[in-house]
């Protein structure tokens, strides 16, 4: 059966014909509604508004494919109300599902709050469109999106070309965005790639703030007004390494090319730039890339290193616990790759150095990474015809080696005709690579949520890391959370990652190792947490993206929480609507981090200042605190019918203060009170640490049906 097509024409058509090419629909809006998955939506040129009888906003449903007559003949204009979290309430023209697809079209919604494209899920892909005149958004990525624009123009849009939000990620290629404010706006902890676009002609080229990470490639970012782009917050954009160059040019904009805000560095490397276009923490890093001048040695080779060896005696293995490293290796004695090093070199399929070390730290070049993936799966089919590589002679060392591991599947050239054997492959490129190469079954993209840098993920390879940590092949040390993507991958983590793919095709026995990546939904966020009474509130917590630890990993629970990161916390979680003015607190400075979290927070009834005018925004929270704010910022309960009976759980209910007896009512009996170690045992007047908030946030998102409940031990019982 042949894929099924609806003609529309707004000119000519009719919603009561078929939609056949001969008797085509009017609107859009009824070929939506009579479409199934795989369906062709085949728009004639024409106009199409709510005069003509669209209603927006248009959503288009998985798998369906809309196609116009081209971005100048085929124009979709207007919206309709959409709510989101991110932005409020907006007036929206199309939304794209996951797996749809939208071409050759123009997106126009001229209202004060107008958005043209929302792409908030899965994998649509955009192609050939121009987002023009929008008051607002011409478009937007949020939430865990991962679309692929490619190839449409953003024009005159109101606040931004395209904002990329919350954990958006995806591929946005040959865009170009012209007399906008700002072209492309990307914050939260979005990641796009950002490749070969063209932002001139805008106020701002580019603004990336909050926690954002986008990976930005051959871009063109000339003639704004105002600035390049903008690096705010604890942004960091990947605008280069010395492994790999940017390729952007940033230069002849006005007031600076680019401008980092705060005192956090940034490196970038192999970008067209001017030092007198920079502003801020901007260091210049030189490339990294080999010249050609020095071969180095495969990865199981056993010549001899430049120079004379260190020699010195092998490390004693302690005992107990059983061995971690290597007893083939003098410096493997007590290395966590030690034991993978020492399956694979039990095997006959990686060796040493003369001088009897293995060097687990050296980076690992692409035609070593190919020798070992050839030797150690030598089975795997060939899959693919023989390319040839520019840059890779006949007679070089790892020509073979590369041809065999491009035509199993492990490794590809790069679009202009090279292999770079010479140049370290970095540790995702690796994981890719391995993934593609043993075909491995595909995984639900969320099973890379346990990561804690995620967010430095390329969008190409989130498909294949999700395979991999399904499967158990992902080895990270010391963190097992901290996948570090854009590294070089050292000769230890090559030997842990390939045995590992050998153990999943039943060719090596499992070894225990803590640094394996497990990929169940249990493995903690944060590397310390585990065991820990709150875990499941925190992880719950960070799930939602509602929370987030330490830059190293860590969450501290038991550290104290402030004022101003309650206040933060609980517009990131109830997003309070204004019930009162709003105060001056002159201990909250306009560029204090927490300035508009406070202002939210105090005008939601969640927190009051004090009669001096302060907030104390560093003060600690004490318990009762936390669940008098809850109750009175989500008004839960009624004071009037509130039993204060109910207290009498508690042995120490006679130090909760007046003020609060009625609100601590409320709160138990709504489930708020999680007491450790002792359910019974109050503590009102203790300070309150970051476990005990989370806890008493996430049951107040359970009693709002927010969240789902989790069983504890530690909650205090509703009933009397």
């Amino acid at each position: 059966m042949g894929q099924q097509s609806i003609y529309i024409n707004g000119a000519t058509g009719d919603d009561g014909q078929p939609g056949t090419a001969e008797a085509p629909l009017k609107t859009l809006t009824m070929a939506l509604a009579r479409s199934s998955p795989g369906t062709l939506l085949q728009v004639a040129a024409g106009r199409y508004t709510a005069a003509q009888g669209e209603r927006f906003p248009l959503r288009i449903g998985p798998r369906l494919r809309l196609v116009g007559s081209g971005p100048g003949s085929t124009l979709i204009e207007g919206g309709g109300d959409f709510h989101h979290s991110a932005i409020g309430l907006v007036s929206l023209t199309c939304q794209l599902a996951d797996t749809a697809q939208l071409e050759g079209v123009t997106l126009s919604n001229p209202a004060a709050n107008g958005v043209g494209l929302w792409l908030g899920d899965g994998r649509a892909i955009v192609q050939a469109i121009l987002l023009q005149g929008c008051g607002r958004y011409g478009g937007v990525i949020t939430d865990l999106a991962l679309p692929t624009v490619l190839d449409s123009e953003l024009v005159g849009n109101g606040v931004a070309g395209l904002g990329v939000w919350q954990r958006g990620k995806g591929a946005l290629v040959r865009l170009r965005c012209r007399q906008n404010p700002i072209a492309i706006t990307v914050q939260d902890e979005a990641a796009p790639l950002i490749q070969t676009c063209d932002l001139v002609d805008n106020d701002l080229g580019m603004a990336i703030a909050d926690q954002a990470r986008p990976v930005l490639r051959g871009n063109r970012i000339r003639q704004n007004r105002n600035g390049g782009v903008q690096i705010q917050a604890q942004a960091q954009p990947d605008l280069g390494t010395p492994w790999d160059g940017g390729g952007n040019q940033i230069r002849l904009n006005g007031g600076w090319d680019l401008q980092r805000q705060g005192s956090s560095p940034l490196a970038i490397a192999g970008n067209d730039v001017v030092p007198q276009g920079l502003q801020g923490a901007i260091t210049l890093v030189a490339s990294a890339l080999p010249d050609g001048s020095a071969v180095p040695a495969p990865l199981g080779d056993s010549a001899p290193p430049a120079g004379p060896p260190q020699v010195r005696e092998p490390e004693p293995v302690p005992a107990p616990p059983a061995p971690v490293g290597s007893q083939q290796f003098w410096d493997l004695g007590r290395h966590w790759a030690g034991p993978f090093v020492e399956g694979l070199a039990d095997q006959g399929l990686i060796k040493g150095f003369l001088d009897g070390s293995f060097r687990p730290e050296a980076p690992v070049t692409r035609a070593q990474f190919a020798a070992l993936v050839v030797a150690s799966f030598a089975d795997v089919p060939e899959r693919h015809p023989t390319q040839g590589w520019r840059d890779v002679a006949a007679n070089y060392w790892g020509a073979q080696v590369l041809g065999q591991a491009q035509r199993q599947g492990f490794l590809s050239g790069y679009p202009d005709g090279t292999m770079r054997p010479e140049q370290s492959i970095t540790r995702i490129q690796a994981l890719v690579a391995i993934a593609q190469g043993l075909a491995l079954p595909a995984a639900i993209g969320e099973t890379m949520g346990i990561y804690r840098d995620r967010a430095q993920v390329p969008s190409y390879a989130v498909d294949a890391l999700a395979a991999a940590t399904q499967q158990r092949l992902v080895v990270n040390a010391p963190d097992p959370l901290r996948l570090r993507p854009m590294a070089p991958i050292t000769r230890g983590e090559v030997a842990a990652l390939v045995y590992q793919g050998r153990v999943y095709r039943g060719q090596a026995a499992a070894i225990a190792s803590p640094y394996i990546v497990e990929p169940d939904a249990s493995q903690p966020l944060f590397s310390d947490i585990q065991g820990h009474w709150a875990a499941d509130f925190i992880r719950g917590l960070a799930t939602a993206h509602l929370v987030s630890g330490m830059k190293d990993g860590r969450f501290l629970p038991d550290e104290p929480m402030n004022r101003a990161q309650y206040a933060a916390l609980v517009v990131q979680a109830f997003q309070p609507q204004p019930r009162r003015a709003a105060a001056v607190f002159r201990d909250v400075p306009a560029a204090f981090w927490a300035a508009a979290a406070v202002q939210t927070a105090y005008r939601g009834g969640f927190v009051t200042g004090f009669p001096d005018q302060t907030f104390g925004p560093q003060h600690p929270l004490l318990r009762v605190q936390v669940w008098v704010s809850l109750v009175d910022g989500l008004g839960l309960g009624s004071a009037d019918t509130v039993d204060l009976n109910r207290l009498g759980q508690f042995t120490d209910y006679a130090q909760i203060p007046r003020y609060a007896l009625k609100a601590m009512a409320i709160a138990t009996a709504e489930g708020l009170v999680v007491n450790f170690p002792t359910v019974g045992l109050l503590r009102p007047n203790q300070i309150a640490t970051r476990a005990e908030v989370c806890a008493a946030v996430y049951q107040a998102l359970v009693a709002s049906d927010r969240l789902p409940p989790q069983p504890s031990p530690y909650i205090a019982p509703r009933q009397r």
